[in-house]
C-alpha cells in the first residue's frame, strides 16, 4: 500500500484514547503519580534555587543574573532531562505497541526493556543529528551573512542571514518529517535504521508534513483548554477550603515552587490533571506515524482503532 489517509493519521491519538479509554487511564493516573514524585524531590531539593531562578527570569532577566540562579543546579538539569528522555522512550514504545502489536495488552502495553532501550537510543540519536545539523546550518548561515555583509554593506548581510535562518529552519523540519519513521522502525523491526526512514519516507513528504503539522495543532488546541481546565479546577478547589480569592489566584497562576504549594488541594488536582494532559498530548504527537506505517504497510489496524 502506498497512500495512507492523513486525516485519519492525524487524528490517532484521539481514536486510541476512544478506543482504549482504560488504557489512556492507567497511563495518565501512573504519569500523574511519578511526576508528582519528582515534584516533591525537585521541589524539596532545589526549592530555594528554583525561586531565585523564577525571581531571575522576571521582567526583563539579566544574562548574568540568570547564569548566577542557576549555578549548581545542573543535577537538576541532568535529572528532568533523564526523566524526559526515560518516560518518552516508555510512551512512545507503548504507543506503538498499542497501534502496531494491539493484541499484546498486559501491563496497559507498558513495559520497560529492550524495545524502550531501542526507543531512548532512537531519540538520543536524532536528537544527535537534528543539533548537529542545527549547529552545521547555524554556523553557515552566520558566515552568509557576514560575507554579505562584507560585499554589500549591513542590509544585504542581513537579509542575507534571514533568508539563511529561514533555509535552516526549513531544512530542519524537512529532515525531521523524513525521519520521522525511526522509532517505529526501531519498535518494529528492532534496528535503528535512519537509512529506513529516509527510504519509507521518499516523496511523502508534503502529505507527511501536513498529517503532523495537524496534530501539533490539534496538540497544542488541547493543551490549551486543559491548561484552563487545571487552573480554573485549582482555583475551584483552594476557594472551597477556605484560601480566598488570593489563593485562587495563586492557582490560576499554575505555580508550585513550594512544598505547600505541591501539597495543596489545588496543587494534588493540578498534578492529576496534568498527568491527564501529558498523555493526550503524547498521544496525538506519537500516534501518527505508526498509524501511517501501519498503513504503508498494510497492516490491519482494526484491533486497535476498531
Amino acid at each position: 500500500m502506498d497512500q495512507f489517509s492523513a486525516t485519519d493519521a492525524a487524528l490517532a491519538g484521539f481514536r486510541v484514547a476512544r478506543e482504549k479509554p482504560k488504557t489512556v487511564a492507567i497511563w495518565a493516573g501512573l504519569m500523574a503519580i511519578l511526576s508528582f514524585i519528582v515534584a516533591i524531590v525537585a521541589v524539596s531539593t532545589f526549592g530555594d534555587k528554583l525561586t531565585g531562578l523564577a525571581e531571575a527570569l522576571e521582567g526583563e532577566p539579566d544574562p548574568q543574573t540568570t547564569l548566577a540562579a542557576m549555578r549548581g543546579m545542573w543535577p537538576l538539569f541532568l535529572g528532568s532531562a533523564l526523566y524526559v528522555l526515560v518516560t518518552n522512550a516508555i510512551l512512545t514504545a507503548a504507543v506503538n505497541r498499542v497501534v502496531l502489536r494491539p493484541q499484546d495488552s498486559a501491563g496497559a502495553y507498558l513495559r520497560l526493556g529492550a524495545d524502550e532501550l531501542r526507543q531512548a537510543a532512537a531519540q538520543l540519536l536524532l536528537y544527535v543529528v537534528l543539533f548537529g545539523a542545527y549547529l552545521i546550518g547555524g554556523v553557515a548561515a552566520v558566515i552568509l551573512g557576514g560575507l554579505g555583509a562584507a560585499i554589500g554593506g549591513a542590509a544585504l548581510g542581513v537579509l542575507l542571514g534571514v533568508t539563511a535562518f529561514a533555509g535552516l529552519l526549513a531544512g530542519l523540519v524537512f529532515l525531521s518529517v523524513r525521519l520521522s519513521f525511526v522509532n517505529t522502525l526501531a519498535f518494529d523491526t528492532r534496528r535503528i535504521d535512519l537509512g529506513a526512514s529516509w527510504t519509507l519516507t521518499k516523496g511523502r513528504f508534503w502529505p507527511l508534513f501536513g498529517t503532523y503539522l495537524i496534530a501539533m495543532v490539534l496538540a497544542v488546541v488541547v493543551y490549551l483548554l486543559l491548561f484552563v481546565m487545571i487552573a480554573a479546577v485549582g482555583a475551584i478547589a483552594s476557594t472551597a477550603m477556605g484560601g480566598g480569592l488570593a489563593a485562587a489566584g495563586d492557582a490560576l497562576r499554575n505555580e508550585a515552587a513550594t512544598l505547600k504549594d505541591l501539597l495543596s488541594v489545588a496543587g494534588v488536582v493540578r498534578s492529576l490533571l496534568s498527568g491527564l494532559t501529558s498523555i493526550l498530548l503524547s498521544l496525538i504527537v506519537f500516534a501518527p506515524a505508526p498509524t501511517i506505517y501501519a498503513q504503508l504497510k498494510g497492516r490491519d489496524v482494526t484491533e486497535t482503532f476498531g
